[in-house]
């Protein structure tokens, strides 16, 4: 292949992805926008009210794409923290190209800011209460941002539960003694798996239970940085290395039960799955969920258009949740900083105002990132 013509491809490339821009750029909408065609944002603080009268709580920021932090009675976990979001032009060039991409410590800073002011706690709690962090998988999205703040936010100190193949790409980065493989603890479909069990200092137990689960295409049957890293990569051995955004391969996609005991009994229950996926998939077994409903549901917006079966109707079916929040439904190539838009080529009115209307919950969340709900039993 002649220079010209390696150059003339390149340039031929590149300029599909800024038509593709420009025309998912008119698919975005603000908030106001959303707001006009009948979505219900939240913007500020919520509290859940249960049947009793006690005082215990979970506190749960919704931190950006499949972003969570879940904090209860001085121990807090995390499941994908991203904050450094990609231009759509420099994940194009990275895929094609060969461009780098890598964490943004400015906008973590700035993340972490907003978690100290809208919970009230200090850097210190934030390294101290933090046992752990999960990812769902090992996209960029939900994986990149994880070393930079297991070091810098955590100091080394929490352990990472992750997919295989994000255990591979995060092996030069995160001590073999903190990083740990949820998919052999995995439960698959009625199948049971193990806990993380995360005690408190008051005798209550987070306990999460890793669940095989599954990720939706990009476009229509296609599915972009599917596959798995098989060793890790020579060339990310510190959090803020370059890396393609080829390296952040899926691996096998997980979802998460997290109960709240106490006494050895569950007095709240989360069920999150951050990517939208065909059912049944990613469902804890019948066994978990007929001994305790699910108070909190937390499901992906991404790519719901793509499900072939009722998405998601058949989870809140099965699922059966007191309340429901939806995540992952705004614009990751859009600045952090920056005010949200909804994720590109992604009908958010539609979901809303007819896909989910179908399912016909009594409610829904759905947060803007740095929102905090207070749930309370």
């Amino acid at each position: 292949m002649s220079t010209s013509y390696r150059f003339m491809f390149r340039i031929s490339i590149l300029l599909s992805f800024l038509i593709i821009l420009l025309l998912a750029s008119c698919s975005r909408k603000s908030i106001s926008s959303l707001q006009r065609r009948g979505v219900v944002v939240t913007q500020r603080q919520v509290t859940l009210r249960g049947e009793g009268s006690s005082l215990n709580n979970v506190q749960i920021q919704y931190l950006g794409c499949g972003g969570l932090y879940i904090r209860h009675a001085g121990q807090a976990i995390m499941i994908d923290p991203f904050f450094s979001h990609q231009p759509f032009m420099t994940i194009g060039r990275s895929m094609m190209l060969g461009g780098r991409i890598r964490s943004k410590p400015k906008h973590i800073a700035w993340a972490r800011k907003r978690l100290y002011d809208s919970l009230g706690i200090s850097a210190e709690d934030l390294s101290k209460e933090t046992k752990a962090i999960f990812a769902a998988h090992g996209h960029y999205d939900h994986l990149m941002d994880v070393p930079y703040i297991h070091r810098y936010w955590l100091q080394g100190q929490a352990h990472v539960y992750a997919n295989e193949s994000a255990v591979n790409t995060c092996a030069g980065v995160i001590s073999s003694d903190k990083l740990h493989s949820a998919e052999q603890l995995a439960a698959i479909r009625e199948q049971p798996g193990k806990s993380v069990d995360l005690p408190g200092a008051d005798g209550s137990v987070i306990k999460v239970y890793p669940l095989l689960a599954a990720h939706n295409p990009h476009m229509r049957n296609i599915k972009l940085f599917s596959g798995s890293v098989m060793r890790p990569p020579a060339h990310f051995n510190d959090p803020l290395d370059k890396t393609r955004v080829n390296d952040w391969l899926e691996g096998r996609t997980l979802s998460f039960l997290i109960d709240i005991e106490q006494n050895n009994s569950v007095v709240f229950r989360i069920f999150v799955q951050s990517s939208s996926c065909e059912f049944p998939d990613g469902l804890p077994p019948q066994e978990l969920l007929s001994a305790r409903p699910v108070d909190l549901a937390i499901l992906g917006v991404a790519s719901y258009q793509f499900s072939e079966t009722s998405y998601p109707c058949q989870y809140l079916d099965r699922l059966q949740p007191r309340h429901l929040m939806f995540i992952h439904w705004e614009d990751f190539f859009r600045p952090y900083t920056r005010k949200p838009k909804s994720v590109m080529k992604n009908d958010i009115p539609r979901f809303f105002n007819e896909v989910l209307e179908k399912c016909k919950p009594a409610g829904y969340i759905l947060p803007v990132p740095g929102v905090v709900i207070n749930a309370e039993f």
